[in-house]
């Protein structure tokens, strides 16, 4: 049965696309380009959006034309290929592809579709890393979630004692770890113990050192196929308190977490799928009803980016600056403000989830640009209208936070003994000196709750003050030995720029900068563009002094890059500051250069960018107005390119394919790729046309 419905929904979804494209044939059509498998969430949602735009008439163009959308839809498995066919297609605009690792490692080849290209991979080096300028982000980045979920552990939770574990090394992994670190740290907090785990055989003796801090949550980043089994044996090991992981709502994380353990879980997101105000509900409601399946937060995103470009289609101009220069869309993640993000930045949206017994999603508190904003007023269906009640005797507390601490004494360095729901009311029966702390019968004990978070009815006067119970202190001890402390100065590469597929070195200045000797640690960083994990191991480093480490490796696509290098990777170092193990460090990878030079070409003059006197590369003619190759070379205006920044892969056969280029395209500026008549690689940058003489700056790279 399940089979069957499956393959009459496969037959729906292929008919609604064919009938998107067919219904009316004489109106013009815009084809957006989705790099996901045709049942994906990016196909789904943007699907979703294009029908309901189509079914309205479709979208009115700044001269009154109404257009007509058309999705091309090419699996991300064989990138190659789809980037290809949507080159053929003539699109406007693409979405896609969904991983980090798919785009950071493919930019190049996506940088070739040549149009705005909007994914939801939301690692905070996306956008850095891309030199094309058309790459958006359609969803919030990773920064900004760790800055959320630090927000409101420590500001609406009052959580203190905070601990992090950091499952692999991949990029994405660490720069979360260090977002949320850091975010921690601008609140007051920094995150102890920070543990590591590089294989999923330490998970015990890792999870055992947690226990043993007795944190008030436990955050977890990694990968969900790591992170699921990671959480599952937390649970079993023993570990009752609050944990948190952000990616809770991929299914390889819950397919791994079993019915009686995920409740409670802390999560975050960017779209929560339980929203109830109405921008979301009608989404939700629609999607179910095309899909027969719940929308995830990669779907709403995708809806949300195809409205963007109704948007900016909707606009005078060329399609990419108005995207960037949209402001204030009402989407179903939120508000979406490009033009008061950073450049490629569409949406700052995230939310706080809890996960219920059943892992439904229940919304704590939203966040935009890093700011709190209001729950959702609308509700999911009407609540009846409850019995009148006495009025309340005595001193009444109403939870008003989505979640409240309930404490051991009226400080945050007492232990939480428990929590209490919004809306909740407590009898109160004292208070301490000056009515700041409350106190209540919890659980056959005293418990303290924040008077500050909350709502009382009644008369604070009228109640005892209660004496305090004894601070939590630590057992008296021996004044504490000096400990080492791992610093990462500074890294240089060699050679500089990296070459592709020969071996490169990292050295890295490792320092220990505090007051004892340092036994053996590792330093590692895991390099873009081919994820390469490359280590050392330091035999051990004495206080003041300072050695230097070499990471080695080999990567194959040239291009702008930087990582992140760690030091003391598995935590091995009882340091002062484990916040200082992190060094950030750019490179380049690129071919050598051949030869670099500026030359004036009057008119039916030639130039050989080898210099080699062989044979010439391109040919000025004045007289027919064209900068014509010659001997079997090719060239091609490379958009939105500079000399500064070119490099191997941007000269791509692919695109630099023309046999000449007229005068009207060479304006100073314009960086011309050419593939030359020996074979090599090279671009040409114009500096000057006047008077017939055409002046060049150019650069030539080894095969």
């Amino acid at each position: 049965m399940r089979n069957h419905f499956l393959r009459m929904a496969a037959i729906l979804f292929i008919l609604a696309v064919a009938f998107t494209g067919t219904q009316a044939k004489t109106q013009p059509v815009f084809r957006i380009g989705v790099l996901d498998d045709a049942f994906g969430p990016i196909s789904k949602g943007a699907w979703l959006a294009v029908e309901a735009i189509n079914m309205a008439g479709g979208i009115q163009g700044a001269d009154g034309t109404f257009f007509r959308l058309e999705l091309v839809i090419q699996p991300a498995s064989s990138l190659e290929t789809s980037v290809a066919n949507l080159n053929q297609a003539a699109i406007i605009a693409a979405l896609g592809p969904e991983s980090n690792e798919a785009v950071l490692s493919n930019l190049a080849l996506l940088q070739r579709l040549n149009v705005p290209l909007l994914t939801p991979a939301m690692v905070d080096t996306l956008l850095t890393s891309d030199t094309s300028g058309r790459l958006l982000r359609m969803r919030a980045a990773e920064v900004l979630r760790g800055r959320a979920l630090a927000d409101y552990l420590i500001t609406d939770l009052q959580v203190r004692r905070i601990a992090t574990v950091q499952l692999g090394f991949d990029i994405d992994v660490t720069a979360g770890v260090i977002g949320f670190s850091e975010a921690a740290r601008a609140l007051g907090v920094t995150t102890q113990p920070a543990l590591q785990v590089q294989n999923p055989a330490g998970n015990a003796a890792i999870i055992s050192q947690l226990i043993g801090a007795n944190p008030e949550i436990i955050v977890i980043y990694g990968h969900p196929t790591q992170a699921g089994p990671f959480y599952e044996s937390l649970r079993a090991a023993g570990w009752s308190g609050l944990a948190a992981y952000t990616d809770a709502d991929a299914p390889a994380f819950s397919e791994a977490v079993s019915a009686e353990n995920i409740g409670g879980l802390v999560s975050v997101t960017t779209w929560p799928l339980t929203a109830t105000d109405p921008a979301s509900t009608d989404f939700r409601d629609r999607y179910i009803f095309a899909f027969a399946e719940v929308p995830n937060p990669i779907a709403a995103a995708s809806y949300d980016a195809v409205y963007l470009l109704a948007e900016a289609i909707r606009r005078p101009g060329e399609l990419l600056t108005n995207l960037l220069q949209l402001d204030n869309i009402q989407g179903v993640q939120g508000s979406l403000r490009p033009a008061q993000l950073s450049r490629g930045e569409t949406s700052s949206n995230v939310a706080i989830v809890q996960l219920n017994d059943f892992g439904a999603p229940q919304l704590l508190a939203r966040f935009e640009a890093g700011q709190q904003i209001p729950l959702d007023q609308a509700v999911a269906r009407p609540t009846p209208t409850p019995a009148a009640t006495p009025t309340p005797q005595g001193v009444v507390a109403t939870i008003t936070r989505a979640v409240q601490n309930v404490r051991s004494g009226p400080e945050l360095n007492y232990d939480v003994i428990g929590q209490l729901s919004q809306g909740e009311q407590v009898q109160v029966i004292g208070a301490n000196i000056d009515f700041s702390w409350l106190v209540i019968e919890f659980r056959g004990q005293q418990g303290w709750i924040s008077r500050s978070i909350l709502d009382t009815f009644g008369s604070l006067n009228t109640l005892p003050i209660v004496n305090p119970p004894p601070t939590p202190t630590p057992a008296p001890s021996p004044t504490a030995p000096p400990l080492p402390d791992i610093v990462l100065d500074s890294a240089f590469v060699t050679p500089s720029p990296i070459i592709p597929n020969a071996l490169f070195t990292v050295s890295v200045s490792v320092r220990n900068a505090g007051g004892a000797n340092a036994g053996q640690f590792a330093i590692a960083a895991n390099f873009p563009p081919n994820n390469i994990f490359a280590s050392a191991i330091v035999p051990g480093l004495a206080a003041g002094q300072i050695a230097t480490v070499n990471l080695t490796g080999t990567l194959a696509n040239t291009g702008f890059y930087a990582v992140t290098i760690v030091g003391d990777l598995n935590s091995e170092v009882q340091e002062l500051d484990e916040n200082n193990n992190l060094l950030n460090f750019s490179y380049t990878i690129n071919k050598p250069v051949i030869r670099q030079a500026s030359q004036l070409l009057n008119s039916g003059d030639t130039l050989d960018l080898e210099g080699n006197a062989v044979q010439g590369d391109v040919n000025w003619d004045a007289g027919t107005g064209l900068l014509n190759a010659i001997f079997g070379a090719k060239i091609a205006i490379i958009p939105n390119a500079n000399l500064n920044t070119m490099h191997y892969d941007l000269i791509d056969p692919n695109i630099v394919n023309q046999v000449s280029i007229p005068a009207g395209s060479l304006v100073p500026g314009v960086v011309i790729g050419i593939l030359t008549a020996d074979g090599n690689r090279g671009a040409m940058r114009v500096d000057n046309l006047a008077n017939n003489q055409l002046s060049l700056t150019f650069v030539v790279y080894q095969n």
